[in-house]
């Protein structure tokens, strides 16, 4: 069971590395952007949306492998630490956002700018979630 445990772990942090790396690029497109002249910035264009289905995979590990550890390794909900909660909760936050971030997508595919101002907010929320629910893994697991 331990190398089961082990093997989940790096698939966990694997998760975890895709997701900040989201973040990060979409920090690095954006100061790109910035000074980049107009007639360039479309080719910048598509690297938020391909970061974002990339976030969305690691999303999708860290809680397959999240709630399999939950059970593998902590036999169930009741042996966790108290600070695995606050943890759980950035995360819900933080899934929360990126489902607002997915849907805001889509609608900026179909047309609506509008949608654009917003993305970016919830991509603040997404990173601080993110850093918030690493903080309180390393509390409460050490």
């Amino acid at each position: 069971m331990e190398t089961l445990n082990q093997v989940l772990l790096i698939v966990h942090y694997l998760g975890l590395t895709l997701g900040f790396s989201v973040g990060i690029t979409n920090i690095v497109v954006s100061v790109v952007n910035a000074r980049t002249a107009p007639e360039m910035q479309p080719v910048l264009r598509p690297i938020p949306p391909i970061m974002s289905r990339i976030g969305e995979v690691g999303l999708a590990l860290l809680w397959a492998t999240g709630i399999t550890l939950i059970y593998t390794r902590w036999n169930g909900w009741e042996m966790l630490p108290a600070l695995f909660k606050v943890k759980l909760g950035a995360v819900i936050v933080l899934t929360l956002a990126v489902g607002i971030i997915a849907h805001l997508g889509r609608r900026i595919k179909r047309g609506d700018t509008g949608a654009a101002k917003n993305i970016e907010n919830f991509g603040k929320l997404a990173s601080l979630s993110a850093l918030v629910a690493l903080v309180f893994a390393v509390l409460a697991f050490g």
